[in-house]
């Protein structure tokens, strides 16, 4: 073997470790470079709207004990608004976790908007046929057919459900495609919607709007100890 076949054999190996190194070393860079960007317009935006902003939270994981907020792992909260909205609090954040097959690793993402409630309430989730899971429990008939045929509303608790859909929020609710098209879910202190993907600011206000009308539509005594 001459000497250059030597100094290839020797210098092709060090060549393509450096070739990766910089590789990953500029995947890091422009990774950076876009989140700091996206903290920016995130900060500039809130700024906007009097909003409150953390670029990572983890404290929001706590807003439901159900799925998807129990899923995979590494589960986090990141690009997070707190702030007030048509006279309620509101809280969007971007939700994340990881599963793995064992051998591929994949990150979920979901967009969550929530508005707080007035009292403590039981768990109620509502959305279009097809849009809810069966896995979540039986579907809750109501006296409109029209309005069973449309929408699937599970809940333990067929009271509250019925107390907060009443036959004219179920006009609403078949009149507005908005009502069809989230999935929406009282928990506790809040009522949430949420869907997959990554947040998207522009979508924001829009989907708190149609939280606050859903909040509209419910009596006041729903509201009152009982």
């Amino acid at each position: 073997m001459d000497g250059a076949a030597a100094a290839f054999l020797v210098l092709a190996p060090l060549t393509c470790l450096a070739l990766i190194g910089t590789a990953i070393g500029l995947a890091v860079y422009f990774s950076r470079r876009s989140r700091n960007a996206r903290i920016a317009r995130c900060q500039a935006w809130a700024a906007h709207h009097g909003f409150q902003y953390r670029p990572a939270d983890d404290s929001v994981l706590r807003i439901s004990a159900r799925p998807p907020f129990t899923a995979g792992h590494g589960r986090s909260g990141v690009d997070v608004f707190r702030g007030v909205h048509r006279g309620v609090h509101l809280h969007c954040f971007e939700y994340r976790y990881r599963t793995s097959d064992g051998e591929n690793e994949t990150t979920h993402y979901f967009q969550v908007v929530a508005v707080g409630l007035p009292a403590m309430r039981p768990y109620l989730e509502i959305g279009r046929e097809g849009l809810l899971p069966k896995s979540l429990g039986k579907d809750i008939d109501f006296e409109n057919h029209a309005f069973n045929e449309r929408f699937r509303v599970v809940s333990a608790n067929p009271r509250f459900a019925h107390d907060v859909i009443h036959p004219r929020t179920m006009e609403w609710m078949l009149a507005d495609p908005r009502a069809q098209s989230y999935r929406w879910r009282f928990e506790g202190s809040w009522l949430m919607t949420f869907r997959k993907g990554r947040l998207n600011l522009d979508e924001l206000l829009p989907v708190a709007d149609f939280l606050c009308d859903v909040l509209a539509q419910i009596p006041k005594h729903v509201w009152a100890d009982r």
